[in-house]
Parts: C-alpha cells; sequence; structure tokens
C-alpha cells in the first residue's frame, strides 16, 4: 500500500474513531431529556381500568401514560406501515427513507416527506424544537441515542404516550377517549387510521373543528393501507363511510373527592386503580342528582356502598354535585363530622345483649326518666308504655335506649367503641362520655360508621375499607377465613376472607348477637312506596336511619347480604333542613340504592336465624326495670358516688384546707377518678379519695372501676358567699 494511501485510510479511521468516542461521551454527558414523560396526567381508574377521573399535567395538558401492549394491534400495524415501515430493523435512522426525502426535496423544491422514522419522532415530541436542519440533525443523533438505551416496545410507549392529538390531547389513549369515548384496546379500521395520522398536523386535522380535513387525511391513511395490502378493499370502502367524529367526549368525572383523595396520597403515581364500580358510581351521581337537585339547591347527599366480604369500596359520593357552588359541592361529606342521630343505638342494645344485661324480648318501659340529670324525650314526644327492647329498637325509641345506656355505662361504651374502629367525637377535649350518646350527641364520620355498619353486617371485625386494588402475593399474604364462619347464616358473606392484619381485629359482637340485631332491623318500618311484597324472597334489608337534633342530619344505613349502603342527607354548611327526617329523606335514597345491586334469595336456614330474637326472654332478663345490679354483669347501678351529690354546691374558701371528699360505693376496683376529663391522683384501691380544686367553677366529676363502668357528677364552686 503506498505510503500516501496507508496515512489516508489510518486518517480515515483515526477520524472515525474520534467521532465514536465523541458520539460515546455526548451520549454521557446529554443523555436522554424524559422529563416530558415525567409530566404526566394523573388517572384515578375503577374497575376494568375504566377512568374515573383525569389530572391535567402542569401545563394543562391531557397527556395519559399509555403502554402500545394496551393500543389496539391494528393501530400499530398502521402506524408503522404509513410512518415507518423498517421500524422493527432500523437503527433509529432509516437511511432510505432520508435519501428519499432529499431527493423529493431536490426535485420538487420544497419537502414532500421529512424522512423522520417514529424513533425521530419520538426524539422531536421528547424536546420540541423549529423544524430546521440543524433540529433535524439533533433528533438523528438523539434517535440513534434512544435506539441505544431502550428497545422498540419502549420506544413505541414513548410514542403512543406523547403523539399529539389537537388542543389538550396527547397520547393515543386520552385521543381515543376524547374523540370515540373508549378505551384504545379496541378501535376500529377508521379509528385507527385517524388516529395515525392525526399527529402529522393535530391542529390542522382536529375532527371536533375541522371535520373535512380530518376526513380527507383519514382517506389518505386508507388509500395507502389498502395499496399496501394491509386493509381489504370491503373495508377500506366500510371504513370510508364511518362518519368522523364531530365533538370531543368530556373526560369522565366520577367519584372527583375520592379521586382527590387518592391523588394526594399517592403523589408518585400516575394511574391509581380503585375498587369502584364506575357503572354504579354513575347510576347513583345520576340517580342522586333526578331525587334531591329539585327539593332544595342548598342539599347535599353523601352515599358509600361497600361489599362485605372483599370490604371494597364499589361507589362514593361525596357530595351531590361536586361543580355545584351553591350546595358547597366540593366538600366531602364522606369525612365530615356530623352528629350520627338514632344510628348507634343498634350498636348499644347489641352490647347489651352480649353482656346479658338485656334480651331482645325484655320488657321494658318507654316512660319519662325521674331524679335523672337528663331527661330524653321521644321523636313524637309520645310514650308508649311497656314494650319489648326489639320493639324499642324497631321504632327507634330515645327514652328506652337511653335507660339502656344507662345501665352498660356511656364512656364504657364509648371505650368499646373506639376499640372496635369507631371514634366517637366530643365536643370537647375535656368533655365526657355521657347518655347523649344514644341521640346522637356525638360526631361521626360516614366513612367510620360504614366500617361498622360492615362489621355488623359480616365477619363481625371492623378491618379498614379497601378503595385501591391490590395485587395480593398468595405466598405472603394468604387470605384467612374465620374457623367459624357461616355458621348461622347471617349472609352468604359471613365467611369474608380476612387478611392477616385483620386476625387481629376484636370482634364487635357475638354471633348471636349480629343475628338478632339484623333479624330486628329487617322487621324496621320501611319509608313510604318501598314496602315488603308478598312474592319477594330475596335477602331483607337490615337498615336504621337517624335524625340528628335540629333536622340537620338525615341517615340511613342498611345491609343484605353482599353490601352495606350508606346514606347522608343534608346542608354540608351544616344549616337545618326543615322537617328533614333519615326515614323520610334518606332511607328513600337507601333503598333505591339496593334496587341497583344484585340480590341473592334468603335460605330457610338463614330466616330461622334471622327470627331467633322472636324467642322469650329468661326469666332473668323478662323485666328491665325488675334487675338487681348484682344480678347484671357490670350493671351501672353496680357503682355509685355516694359524695358529692350531683348539682351540688361548695364555696373555694371551705375546700381550700381539707379539699372535697369524693367517695363511691360498689363497683370493681381498680377505680379512676376523672374530673373536666383529666385524672386526678389518687389511690385506685381505695374508695374514698381527695380532691383539692383549682378554682372556682363548673365541675364533672367521674369515677370508672375496673370494667369500665361509671357514674358522674355535676357541682359547682364558687368564689364567694351564697348571698352574693
Amino acid at each position: 500500500m503506498p505510503g500516501r494511501v496507508k496515512k489516508w485510510v489510518f486518517g480515515t479511521a483515526g477520524v472515525c474513531a474520534l467521532a465514536v468516542a465523541g458520539l460515546f461521551v455526548l451520549d454521557w454527558a446529554v443523555p436522554p431529556n424524559l422529563s416530558r414523560l415525567g409530566d404526566l396526567s394523573v388517572v384515578v381508574e375503577g374497575e376494568n381500568d375504566q377512568p374515573l377521573r383525569v389530572f391535567g399535567t402542569n401545563d394543562g395538558l391531557l397527556r395519559l401514560e399509555t403502554n402500545a401492549a394496551e393500543v389496539d394491534p391494528k393501530y400499530l400495524r398502521f402506524l408503522m406501515g404509513y410512518e415507518d415501515q423498517r421500524f422493527e430493523s432500523h437503527f433509529g435512522v432509516d437511511p432510505l427513507a432520508l435519501l428519499r426525502a432529499l431527493g423529493q426535496w431536490a426535485a420538487s423544491g420544497h419537502i414532500v416527506s421529512g424522512g423522520s422514522t417514529l424513533t425521530m419522532q419520538v426524539a422531536r415530541l421528547l424536546e420540541p424544537r423549529d423544524r430546521t436542519l440543524v433540529s433535524k440533525g439533533i433528533e438523528i443523533l438523539r434517535a440513534i441515542q434512544l435506539e441505544r438505551h431502550f428497545s422498540k416496545s419502549e420506544i413505541l410507549d414513548m410514542y403512543v404516550t406523547l403523539a399529539p392529538f389537537g388542543g389538550r390531547l396527547e397520547g393515543v389513549r386520552s385521543a381515543s377517549l376524547a374523540y370515540f369515548g373508549k378505551e384504545p384496546g379496541h378501535l376500529t379500521i377508521a379509528e385507527a387510521a385517524l388516529l395515525t395520522v392525526l399527529p402529522q398536523s393535530p391542529s390542522q386535522m382536529r375532527p371536533d373543528r375541522f371535520p373535512d380535513h380530518a376526513r380527507a387525511a383519514r382517506a389518505k391513511v386508507l388509500d395507502r393501507l389498502r395499496q399496501n395490502d394491509l386493509i381489504t378493499v370491503h373495508e377500506y370502502s366500510e371504513a370510508l363511510g364511518e362518519p368522523v367524529p364531530h365533538l370531543q367526549y368530556a373526560m369522565p368525572m366520577l367519584a372527583p373527592h375520592l379521586s382527590e383523595q387518592l391523588v394526594a396520597s399517592h403523589p408518585d403515581q400516575t394511574r391509581i386503580k380503585t375498587t369502584i364500580n364506575p357503572r354504579l358510581q354513575a347510576d347513583l351521581q345520576k340517580l342522586v342528582e333526578f331525587n334531591v337537585s329539585t327539593a332544595s339547591p342548598e342539599l347535599s347527599v353523601a352515599i358509600m356502598v361497600v361489599e362485605n366480604k372483599t370490604r371494597h369500596v364499589v361507589a362514593h359520593l361525596g357530595s351531590r354535585d361536586y361543580l355545584d357552588v351553591v350546595s358547597h359541592g366540593f366538600v366531602d361529606m364522606t369525612r365530615a363530622v356530623r352528629s350520627p342521630g338514632s344510628t348507634l343505638k343498634p350498636f348499644i342494645y347489641a352490647l347489651s345483649f352480649d353482656d346479658r344485661q338485656t334480651h331482645p324480648q325484655t320488657m321494658i318501659w318507654d316512660r319519662s326518666i325521674i331524679n335523672s340529670g337528663y331527661a330524653p324525650s321521644n321523636f313524637d314526644h309520645q310514650e308508649y308504655g311497656q314494650i319489648s327492647v326489639a320493639d324499642a329498637l324497631r321504632y327507634s325509641l330515645n327514652i328506652p335506649a337511653v335507660k339502656v345506656l344507662e345501665r352498660y355505662g356511656p364512656i364504657r361504651f364509648s371505650q368499646t367503641m373506639h376499640r372496635n374502629g369507631l371514634d366517637l367525637r366530643l365536643p370537647s377535649d375535656t368533655a365526657v362520655p355521657n347518655l347523649a350518646i344514644a341521640l346522637g350527641g356525638v360526631g361521626v364520620r360516614l366513612d367510620d360508621m360504614m366500617g361498622i355498619y360492615r362489621a355488623l353486617a359480616s365477619d363481625r371485625r371492623n378491618c379498614a375499607l379497601r378503595y385501591l386494588r391490590e395485587n395480593v402475593d398468595p405466598a405472603t399474604d394468604d387470605l384467612w377465613q374465620g374457623d367459624d364462619a357461616n355458621q348461622t347464616g347471617t349472609n352468604t358473606s359471613a365467611n369474608a376472607d380476612l387478611t392477616p392484619s385483620c386476625q387481629t381485629h376484636p370482634e364487635l359482637v357475638s354471633r348471636q348477637t349480629q343475628s338478632w340485631i339484623t333479624g330486628i332491623l329487617q322487621k324496621t318500618p320501611r319509608p313510604r312506596g318501598y314496602q315488603v311484597t308478598v312474592d319477594d324472597h330475596r335477602m331483607p334489608i337490615a337498615f336504621k336511619t337517624g335524625t340528628s337534633y335540629g333536622y340537620r342530619d338525615g341517615w340511613a344505613f342498611g345491609y343484605a347480604g353482599d353490601y352495606t349502603v350508606g346514606v347522608w342527607v343534608g346542608k354540608a354548611s351544616g344549616q337545618p333542613v326543615p322537617n328533614q327526617t333519615g326515614l323520610r329523606n334518606a332511607a328513600p335514597i337507601l333503598f333505591s340504592v339496593f334496587e341497583k345491586l344484585p340480590r341473592q334469595r334468603i335460605s330457610n336456614q338463614q330466616q330461622v336465624a334471622f327470627d331467633a330474637w322472636k324467642q322469650p326472654a329468661s326469666d332473668l332478663l323478662k323485666s328491665f326495670s325488675s334487675q338487681k345490679p348484682g344480678d347484671i354483669k357490670l350493671a351501672v347501678n353496680g357503682l355509685n358516688i355516694v359524695s358529692p351529690a350531683d348539682d351540688a354546691v361548695f364555696l373555694l374558701r371551705d375546700l381550700k384546707q381539707r379539699g372535697l371528699p369524693l367517695r363511691a360505693r360498689n363497683g370493681l376496683r381498680p377505680l379512676r377518678w376523672i374530673v373536666n376529663g383529666v385524672p386526678i391522683d389518687s389511690d385506685p384501691w381505695k374508695r374514698n379519695v381527695t380532691w383539692m380544686p383549682d378554682g372556682p367553677g363548673f365541675y364533672d366529676i367521674t369515677v370508672l372501676d375496673r370494667d369500665g363502668a361509671s357514674q358522674n357528677r355535676r357541682i359547682t364552686i364558687r368564689a364567694e358567699s351564697f348571698s352574693n
């Protein structure tokens, strides 16, 4: 080899080596900019991955993450057949396509085709630039870089996520939902052809604005596909005749409050998969809008539906209309703290049954309570004499419920509910649970109440409700089935699967009490127009309504078979709603919801279990009034404050030196004394203690025994003499 040639060869090789080395250095120094892929719309999805709500990107676009595997294969074939036939074989650049484009440009004097591969288009989508020769050179280098770092399928994923389709729409999934109202997994030939060509000029071909341009562009694609034998002549003719969409479908707005909560709690996820049933959710939103919107513009409604066995929340409605300003629709009333009215009564009676203080057929007097600091009346201000406890619950009478709660102990009841996952919120941190609990004198949330009612409906354990679909690994998270499941046939969900975390939850009530309460609530008088028909052999709905003080809140909770439903009606502002009751306003909505849910038939075994509450009580439990304190386990009469007397008044100067003696009788030690919600320092094994007050004022004094039985006294301490 002559020296000059040899020198040229080695020089050329050196230059090439330096160029390659430079490319590697550039590749390392300037990696692909994937920031646009990091700014994606968040999609909250329901069952079958159907969108519930779509949130825009930081720059207001609807850029939905899309995988090529989720798109109809015919679209991908059309895309490659029309845009990049050698996509599977080239290295990011198609030299033949570039040469063809240069030849067309030289012959015509203007650009006929760009010669860009799909990979080059992805490079341009990742880093948008003006279309110049320099930009084209950068796109070529970036395309080669992308092919080096990513597989062909990953590059396709980038394209179907970032491709523009007009206006705010980016990505095939966004375009398919907006133009066709469906997911891109099943497209017609005409739809696939339209999506193939739209990214070439999305502003000029938008079918909702320029349908003629869109139709002509689609026809061009179809003609090319026919020529390349990607579709038949018959398919070509049919696709040409298919209408072009002239409007965009609105993005779904289902379960908007829940969607916002989940997006806030999962900031790193772009696709949040929930347990919501989109069809049921849409039906309930229409149901509420139809039934409530005309009643009062300020009225709002909240509804939750839970699948008992899985604890999946399948419907979640936080307000009547999320966008309505007058009714404060943006406020999620499933999480608002409101008075529960009478909806806690089933649990008061249930705990009393389990404690063997009462029986469904225990006879109790429904008449005013005398010699008591708390004198409630029934909702209708009537008294019904001696009735059974079961009827007192069925008709939601207030006086018997307060009597039963007094015997069980309001503090003990509150603590028991807390242990079972329901927090009863008191008016202040220093407030002590009292008898007003029976009539709604605490605060609760709808979602919390749904948990405790679901427990009553199924496995008797108040485990956390589930809003997200989870992939359970059988090797590490086996589902566990209770060994006493489905013994009484309370419902088909009684043998609900419990995750290991749920095994440790206490049982709310016994299975016998569960059947008693369910049977009683199934016989609760129904709202007008929802009477049981003679031939209705479906699982009866066990339900309880409630109305808060001042007609501010109307409630209805019910369960039957596989589902538990909760309804709240009222004003988000907390203002009264004249003549509103749970039975009149909330219960009809509850029964309408159940009409949209599947209901299985009731078996003979289940019917026997539900009717067990009708059996007579034992002699000991026949009468509530005749029971002796010693006959009843932990009866409140067993613990009593002897001193001070209720409503007693003392002068501060008389107590400064000697203090105020507190004396208790009966009760199981150790005892704990509480003044205005704060425990005082005392010997828990003594029944008599001395308390030194801090100053004048009103004081609530409570004593608790070992098992939570309690007694209360309220006293006044004055700074001056009585004559002043």
